[in-house]
């Protein structure tokens, strides 16, 4: 698939606060960093998805929007946890922000399955098919700070845009008609 990128200014972004979609059906995943001092979110605008990461307060340090043509989306695949990825690129550099949901079953049956949140980046250098030369940064999400509500959304946004999941290849390609 190729992959194509267009940098956005600070200014074209507009996010309701900081951190925070546009609304909580359009968010792929937003999270705190760092006891809440940065943040990310990536979120569905129209045909776009967009990066937003930066300290909580000032305008985002990278922003970015990529087609949902072009996004490098690993739905999840159907089994253990769930779980999702995107990956945006600049250049040499990849950002690869996942999220997921982990349900811990108690030994009581009696008792409520507890659902934990989490999320984290990791950012390359040379990152290509899920291996690189070097990892730049790896971010985990503050605990409690994890907005992730698995939905089809961005699959479906895939979808419209012509494209069809094939889960043996792990890929999106063009519908067959």
């Amino acid at each position: 698939m190729r992959k194509f990128l267009i940098s956005v200014g600070f200014s074209f972004l507009a996010f309701p606060a900081f951190g925070e979609c546009a609304s909580p059906e359009e968010t792929f995943m937003s999270c705190t960093f760092e006891n809440g001092t940065k943040a990310v979110a990536v979120c569905l605008e129209g045909t776009d998805v967009t990066y937003a990461f930066g300290r909580v307060g000032a305008p985002p340090q990278l922003a970015l929007s990529v087609p949902i043509s072009d996004i490098d989306y690993m739905p999840w695949p159907g089994i253990s946890s769930i779980w999702e990825a995107m990956t945006f690129y600049v250049d040499n550099i990849a950002y690869v922000v996942s999220a997921g949901e982990t349900r811990i079953y108690p030994d009581d049956e009696n008792e409520s399955i507890q659902h934990r949140l989490w999320g984290y980046i990791e950012v390359y250098e040379n990152y290509r098919a899920g291996e690189a030369e070097k990892e730049l940064a790896a971010l985990n999400c503050d605990k409690g700070s994890v907005h992730f509500d698995w939905s089809q959304i961005f699959s479906e946004a895939k979808q419209d845009a012509g494209l069809c999941w094939t889960g043996f290849d792990q890929r999106w390609q063009a519908c067959q008609q």
